[in-house]
């Protein structure tokens, strides 16, 4: 279809932020029930995420296009799911028109595929005049993220904003999940070192060999309830990631560069990317020390609201 000479019918745009989990517990149950499927753990939502816009056109048939920051992805699998539960929601052809422009590496931890399809969810909600609530929008986002198994905890984190822990496993609406706001004086600097496939890791297998390490994280989860400052939740991410193995690898160096300064950090889960949350006065060491290590570092600040629409 040729779009460039027709005005859209409807256009909506939509943010959601990026989301870091540091703490991570599940079970082969909750990997069965789509909608009660999900995680127990505890994360932060970032200032970087991905905008969607979404365009409708008339057309004949229905059919849609993606585009991640300005490049054909039609093949997309979440964002693709998403547009075609939607197209079997509504009756008349239309053409979709999706651009998603990522401020956030894709394979490294930071929710990208989870705010991809919350974002899509509330444009196309909002675009095609759907009139699901955002719970109702969320839980699309979350059956997507379920199915093509890209992530289990993102999508109601993402959805809620904040520094969060999640208390009982569901998607939005279903799972509980405490929400706690965090002032613009803390800093999240993150280094991005090496992707990892969040479907590798989500699997069966893998649930059940880890059974020990998700009882060793449902109590550190309960220690954080009680103490849920950001120090402690350092602390407890950082003690997680070194009994799951992850600062074994292309994160052990710059955690141990910043521990000399009595700088905290922990391993985004899943990715071989590494985060630290810090006041002010200490971003500048904190980029010095982490400029020596070859990734891509990137500086934000914790997002309190959750994805959301934009209106013009």
């Amino acid at each position: 279809m040729e779009i460039v000479a027709q005005k859209p019918v409807s256009i909506a745009k939509a943010f959601s932020p990026g989301h870091i989990t540091g703490l991570f517990a599940t079970s082969e149950a909750s990997l069965t029930c789509p909608e009660n499927s999900g995680s127990l753990g505890a994360g932060f939502n970032i200032t970087k995420g991905i905008h969607t816009i979404v365009k409708i056109f008339n057309d004949f048939r229905k059919n849609y296009r993606i585009l991640i920051n300005d490049i054909d992805c039609s093949d997309a699998r979440v964002s693709k799911f998403v547009i075609e539960y939607y197209l079997q929601i509504i009756k008349e052809p239309v053409f979709i028109s999706v651009d998603h422009e990522c401020e956030i590496p894709i394979g490294y931890g930071l929710g990208s595929s989870g705010a991809a399809a919350l974002g899509l969810s509330f444009a196309l909600n909002d675009a095609l005049k759907t009139n699901l609530s955002y719970t109702q929008a969320a839980q699309i986002a979350h059956l997507a993220d379920f199915v093509c198994k890209t992530g289990l905890g993102t999508v109601i984190s993402e959805f809620t904003g904040g520094f969060e822990i999640r208390t009982s496993i569901g998607g939005p609406g279903i799972g509980k999940i405490l929400k706690f706001p965090i002032s613009d004086d803390f800093y999240v600097i993150i280094l991005c070192l090496k992707p990892i496939s969040t479907k590798s890791i989500l699997n069966k297998s893998f649930i059940s060999k880890n059974d020990s390490l998700n009882s060793y994280s449902k109590k550190m989860i309960e220690q954080l309830i009680n103490n849920p400052t950001i120090d402690a939740f350092l602390d407890t991410s950082c003690t997680y990631a070194k009994k799951f193995g992850l600062l074994d690898g292309p994160c052990k160096e710059p955690a141990l560069s910043l521990q000399e300064l009595g700088i905290k950090s922990s391993v985004a889960l899943f990715g071989h990317t590494l985060f630290t949350i810090v006041k002010k006065e200490q971003t500048n060491d904190v980029l010095r020390t982490l400029s020596s290590f070859d990734g891509k570092i990137y500086v934000c600040n914790i997002d309190n609201f959750g994805a959301r629409l934009f209106y013009d």
